[in-house]
């Protein structure tokens, strides 16, 4: 096989891997601290993943198994003025006390990369380049739009291989960086807060796979992963 023929055959896209849902339970998911269960947040409807917006105990919904090489397919959906994502390469968890108009309530997060799924029209996605759907959230833009507008169903696809990562939404890849590239180590050091500095340290490799609740109302389906 020549170096082209190679390069083509590692961009297209893969046949489905391991199903991850089932379209029925939470079997072979948790939340992060597993002080409770993934029902607290997010409820199985119609054979997709729905995150409930005004939860009291808002929790990323992680993979039981860890990850390190994969090819993740799935597909998603936001409602309008909704913003997820996929989180990965899962440095640490944390708990936080947030405010909203109905009072205090608790978010379990996760603290790695995040391929950004928003409603792009929306103000949060809106705002800045890194901010729409595709994106390496708040590090670097992807280099188109593809996403369809809020309350219709994408595709999605999450490469990640030994020292590159790939971003696909509805068959087109989106971003594609090196994990040690001088791109992401600038964008990386213009952001003085500790997370920036985790991800540049990338101490752990191997973690699990997170869909993000968000305070607002989102879907997954048809989910599945392939190790590389």
């Amino acid at each position: 096989m020549t170096r082209r023929a190679l390069l083509l055959a590692l961009a297209a896209p893969a046949g489905r891997g391991e199903s991850l849902f089932d379209g029925r339970s939470f079997h072979n998911f948790r939340t992060p601290t597993q002080n409770t269960g993934p029902e607290v947040s997010w409820v199985v409807r119609d054979g997709a993943l729905e995150t409930i917006a005004d939860a009291r105990r808002q929790c990323d919904l992680w993979t039981s198994e860890k990850y390190e090489r994969f090819d993740l397919e799935f597909e998603w959906k936001v409602d309008p003025g909704a913003n997820s994502g996929i989180k990965y390469l899962i440095q640490a968890s944390a708990t936080d006390r947030l405010k909203d108009a109905q009072g205090e309530f608790l978010h379990e997060t996760s603290l790695g990369f995040e391929f950004q799924l928003v409603d792009d029209n929306s103000r949060a996605g809106a705002d800045r380049p890194a901010h729409v759907s595709g994106a390496l959230y708040n590090y670097l833009a992807p280099g188109e739009r593809a996403a369809k507008p809020a309350g219709e169903w994408n595709s999605g696809r999450l490469v990640v291989r030994e020292e590159d990562v790939e971003h696909w939404i509805n068959g087109r890849r989106v971003l594609r960086f090196g994990l040690h590239s001088p791109e992401l180590k600038a964008a990386l050091a213009v952001r003085r807060v500790n997370s920036a500095r985790m991800l540049e340290r990338l101490e752990r490799r191997k973690s699990p796979i997170a869909f993000q609740h968000h305070e607002s109302h989102v879907a997954f389906r048809r989910i599945s992963v392939r190790d590389l």
